[in-house]
């Protein structure tokens, strides 16, 4: 088998020939192209893989015939590889049996999942397994054909090609439901623009009938048809006003309408997305695609598609007037439009880069504001004030500059091409007074050219702006779409099984998962779990017990193996029957802003105050919270903060002993708080973990002492297993070295602390 990924050089293809034949005429089994050198520039570096040896070459083809083997590592060294993320970018790894980690080869982020497949490639040879094939290797990096920018996972939409046309036309295909009144829209617009042209052709009988009549006509019956003639004027302003008006109200419910569903599809994707999505992204970020960007869609379906249709239909009326009345001093008229068409798409173009920056820098801006205002506490506690106010006037100064930057090239161009446009006026006075003169056309005919050529430019100086618009609403769309294109990591099968009463059985089978391609955080984990078994989750920092939670909560899904509930792939069973009876205690709950009762009940809203009242009991939470003048009406502020860290905890049991979970997850729920608060916790915890499966995460591991089993993490493995009197047994175990470090920590602070009284 050959694996070629990219055609090699000519200096690559001749040290390799020359190792081949050196080595038995040994095929390559795959050879790719790295794009970072080792001190982390951009170059080529090519990684050969036979099954014998991995080699990694310089390509240097103009300096020398044959290309420089930089490492030479054979298999039997090898245990394993992995990808290693680096400030933009990262490096292949290769894991010997003795330890070591040797860098391979650098690269950029656009060859990280290819990349990651060439891990998995060398350690199935490592370990003597089946490889992955070409196929599987290419479906890890899925690249835009346009572009060449890596595509989402599940996904083969390229926000940088999204073809204008087309996320305009799915824009108004919204407004579907409504069809019947974007009908009368469009007629409205229709009869508007009529009665709009109405007062030209009343100009000429004025002009050519009342004042300078072209035949001999008696005063009065010219009185008389002045009469007439005012008052259709005015009728056909009242008509043109009252269907604007008419046209405006049901613009603007139809706009609403469409926002309001664009919206609320927005924020129901945004709810059913996984946690892999918001781990790549700013909440603040996402605030402004569900308010700003949407606002911008409002914007241009309430003005901006009006201008250009209304627009569109007057500037065609009006060529259509002229033409029958002068066709050749029309085509002297309609000469700057061309110009001002070409200026406007070259404008548009160069605009709309300036206003893709601009989104972009308020939405960093946005999100950073937010992160600062919701870890207020934090800035205060480290007197960081100055320096985030510098953070944020840095970030207001770059949004100001790009914004300053589009509005004073907006402020000059556009004047330049209404500059353009209302040279016609020019034309019409010279050509169309000499046709006068000569008595080729009448004083009427001229004075109605000169009406609408004003209004000529008119619609065409909407149409300009209408560049503005679109780019806007262009932008806003495809970032709206961006988000709901995305398709959840984790959702139901088309055939999901029911399972309304979970009786709490876990298994991990074989179980792997990283949250990054290459990058594994558990390894091959295997446990058996039994409804109703409380377990202790204990390893360093960084040893995969939280992921271990996340993959039972599931709120990701292992890249190998298989988690189980009840002897049921946790892939195959409804999500909302899995995390409706799933509780989940925090390290740092979180609370909604709100009353008590509003928190307690968040996840069981029918809940009846005797409910309520026996849930916050048996979470110890019921007498601090009558010492409170509203009660459990007490509002709790954002996140909260008007609630110590001990209460906030009880009132998150509470929540969790209302939901009346059959499976239990416990993360670090006793930490940061004092010993009185933590023995009342450990009492509501107590009497929340009876009967359930339960998997505990504790910083003090004296309080897993009750835990049926502990599993010990290490590396994102499991290092041992067993209760803790089995585990303290073993002499140089892992859990033992955690219990006597911890047990010496605490020596040196009741020492300390002795010392300061």
């Amino acid at each position: 088998m050959s694996l070629l990924l990219e055609e090699m050089p000519s200096s690559v293809e001749q040290t390799l020939q020359a190792h081949r034949n050196g080595t038995g005429d040994t095929p390559m089994s795959l050879v790719i192209k790295a794009d970072l050198l080792p001190n982390g520039q951009i170059g080529e570096r090519w990684v050969a893989i036979d099954p014998q040896m991995v080699r990694v070459l310089s390509s240097e083809a103009s300096q020398a015939s044959a290309s420089q083997v930089e490492i030479a590592l054979p298999f039997p060294e090898i245990a394993s590889a992995e990808t290693e993320n680096l400030v933009g970018g990262g490096a292949l790894i290769a894991i010997t049996k003795s330890g070591e980690r040797i860098e391979l080869a650098r690269f950029t982020t656009l060859l990280a999942g290819r990349m990651a497949g060439t891990a998995r490639f060398v350690t199935a040879l490592a370990k003597e397994e089946e490889p992955p094939t070409l196929a599987e290797l290419e479906d890890q990096e899925r690249l835009c054909p346009n572009c060449g920018r890596p595509l989402p996972e599940d996904n083969d939409v390229c926000r940088f090609c999204i073809n204008k046309t087309a996320t305009l036309g799915r824009l108004l295909a919204y407004a579907a439901p409504l069809k019947w009144q974007a009908v009368l829209l469009v007629m409205l617009m229709f009869a508007g623009t009529a009665a709009g042209l109405v007062p030209g052709l009343i100009i000429l009988r004025l002009t050519d009938d009342v004042l300078i009549p072209q035949t001999p006509v008696s005063r009065d019956q010219r009185l008389v048809l002045l009469g007439w003639l005012v008052v259709a004027l005015a009728v056909s302003q009242l008509l043109t006003t009252g269907i604007g008006v008419w046209r405006g109200r049901l613009s603007a419910y139809l706009s609403g309408t469409i926002t309001y569903r664009i919206r609320t599809q927005l924020y129901e994707r945004l709810q059913w997305l996984g946690l892999s999505f918001y781990d790549k992204r700013q909440s603040g970020a996402l605030m402004t695609r569900v308010t700003q960007d949407v606002n911008e869609l409002n914007n241009f379906l309430v003005d901006g598609l009006q201008i250009l249709v209304v627009n569109g239909l007057t500037l065609l009326g009006i060529v259509i007037v002229l033409f029958l009345q002068n066709w050749r001093l029309t085509l002297l008229v309609l000469i700057p439009i061309p110009f001002v068409i070409l200026s406007t798409r070259t404008i548009w173009k160069f605009l709309r880069r300036r206003f893709q920056r601009l989104w972009a820098l308020r939405s960093s801006m946005n999100a950073g504001l937010n992160s600062t205002l919701t870890g207020a506490r934090v800035v205060k506690a480290f007197a960081q004030e100055d320096r985030e106010i510098t953070r944020f006037n840095r970030r207001a100064l770059n949004l100001t500059e790009a914004q300053m930057s589009v509005e004073q090239w907006w402020a000059t161009l556009f004047p330049l091409i209404g500059l353009i446009m209302t040279s016609g006026q020019f034309i019409v006075w010279y050509v169309g007074g000499r046709q006068v003169i000569g008595e080729v056309i009448t004083f009427g005919i001229l004075n109605m050219f000169l009406y609408y050529l004003t209004r000529l430019y008119e619609p065409l100086q909407g149409m300009t702006r209408i560049a503005d618009w679109l780019s806007r609403a262009v932008t806003a769309a495809e970032r709206v779409f961006e988000v709901v294109d995305t398709d959840p990591d984790v959702k139901d099968v088309p055939e999901a099984v029911a399972m309304p009463d979970i009786k709490g059985a876990v298994t991990f089978e074989n179980v792997s998962f990283g949250y990054e391609k290459g990058r594994r955080v558990v390894e091959n984990v295997n446990l058996t779990v039994a409804p109703g078994e409380m377990i202790g989750l204990v390893g360093h920092s960084g040893a995969g017990k939280t992921t271990i939670i996340n993959l039972i909560s599931r709120f990701y899904d292992p890249t190998e193996g298989m988690v189980t509930i009840d002897g049921v792939d946790m892939k195959q069973v409804r999500v909302s029957d899995l995390r409706g009876q799933l509780g989940i205690v925090l390290q740092e709950p979180f609370l909604f802003p709100g009353t008590i009762t509003d928190n307690i009940t968040y996840a069981k809203p029918d809940a009846s105050p005797e409910e309520i009242i026996r849930a916050a009991k048996a979470a110890n939470a019921h007498d601090f919270i009558m010492r409170f003048p509203d009660g459990y009406d007490t509002q709790v502020g954002e996140r909260g903060v008007k609630l110590s860290g001990g209460e906030r905890q009880r009132l998150s049991i509470a929540r969790a002993i209302l939901h009346d979970p059959r499976i239990l997850i416990l993360d670090e729920a006793t930490a940061s708080v004092d010993t009185e608060t933590e023995k009342q916790i450990q009492e509501a915890i107590a009497r929340l973990i009876k009967g359930r499966t339960t998997f505990a995460i504790a910083h003090r591991l004296s309080t897993l002492r009750n835990a049926d089993r502990l599993v010990v993490m290490d590396k994102g493995k499991i290092a041992e297993m067993g209760t803790h009197e089995e585990l303290m047994e073993k002499e140089n175990g892992t859990f033992r070295r955690l219990v006597e470090m911890q047990t010496e920590i605490n020596k040196l602070r009741s020492d300390t602390v002795a010392l300061e009284d």
